[in-house]
């Protein structure tokens, strides 16, 4: 077993140093767009991503950059959570996903139980190519939400309320090649207290995007022990071809908890292999909603994103990466 490295240091995020507006970036999943470049989407911002580019050391290396989404009309997507990249017989994908989670109702009273109301923009998830100019390209699915629930009969209950009372709220995505599936993260429902975990497979990888070329697997529940209050989601899922395994994010399930966030490899498979990056620790003011591993001038580090406008780093050959608790299903 690897020596525990003494008095690990806390996780702090580095500041974008800008903002879109008067709120800070609330940049949630993020993907390796290449060599020291990296994109995320903003739940905040409907028709873009943000391009974040970093120098040798780890820093930003320009403002970030904003990539305008293409071939969709203004309101077709709201609330993006989850976005992932990935690649088939060489042609390459990006996905996005609303989070799916109602709105509160006008005279919404802070009580237990609420219902919310459906919004057509949180019931779509896209597919974006990107073009030989770099632009991004998208299609929409725009009823994916009312095709899950029906689909998942895990979610019929949760379907109907609000994401602080254990209704639907997807906040990560990843994907599988070995299934050739897109899997939702769940922050909101739980499973009896653990992660859960939706999967969804392409029957043809660059098909119709549309729901008669998918279906749905068997939903996995994550064995994350997460008793009491404690009972946290996923926040952010990404796969790692260099690797071969799914990064991922847990954190706080509903809003106000303190508890920190922590990050997790998993291989992708029912009652596969599952670590705990126990010196991995992160600040308790970052809220880790993006996790991705990529390059940064040929140097492999894990990328983190936080909401409250700002990113983080670990190099490849970071002892804390190093590690690791296996968990048992």
């Amino acid at each position: 077993m690897t020596e525990e490295v003494s008095k690990p240091r806390k996780l702090r995020p580095i500041p974008f140093g800008e903002r879109p507006g008067k709120e800070p970036y609330n940049a949630s999943e993020v993907v390796p767009l290449g060599d020291s470049r990296f994109l995320f989407c903003d739940n905040n911002v409907n028709d873009a991503f943000f391009e974040l580019r970093l120098a040798p050391d780890g820093s930003m290396a320009c403002p970030l950059v904003r990539r305008p989404i293409r071939g969709i009309e203004p309101g077709t997507i709201d609330d993006m959570e989850g976005l992932e990249s990935a690649t088939l017989a060489g042609r390459t994908y990006l996905f996005a996903t609303s989070s799916f989670s109602l709105k509160p109702r006008k005279k919404h009273h802070k009580k237990k139980g609420q219902r919310g109301k459906l919004a057509a923009d949180r019931e779509s998830v896209l597919r974006l190519a990107i073009d030989d100019d770099e632009q991004l390209v998208a299609e929409s699915i725009p009823d994916f939400r009312s095709w899950l629930i029906e689909q998942a009969p895990e979610l019929t209950k949760a379907a109907k309320y609000l994401p602080d009372d254990g209704g639907l709220n997807v906040e990560a995505l990843s994907w599988d090649p070995n299934n050739q599936a897109l899997l939702f993260g769940l922050r909101t429902p739980v499973a009896d207290g653990k992660p859960l975990v939706v999967r969804v497979r392409i029957k043809q990888f660059d098909g119709p995007w549309d729901l008669s070329n998918l279906e749905i697997l068997s939903p996995i529940v994550l064995p994350i022990e997460t008793s009491g209050r404690r009972r946290e989601g996923l926040r952010a899922m990404t796969y790692d071809p260099a690797n071969s395994a799914v990064l991922l994010t847990v954190g706080r399930r509903i809003a106000g908890s303190k508890r920190r966030f922590e990050l997790y490899s998993w291989d992708g498979q029912q009652e596969g292999l599952l670590k705990n990056f126990r010196q991995v620790r992160f600040d308790r003011r970052m809220r880790v909603e993006g996790v991705a591993h990529g390059t940064i001038t040929g140097r492999g580090a894990v990328v983190f994103v936080d909401d409250r406008g700002g990113y983080q780093l670990l190099w490849d050959d970071d002892p804390r990466l190093a590690v690791t608790e296996q968990l048992s299903w």
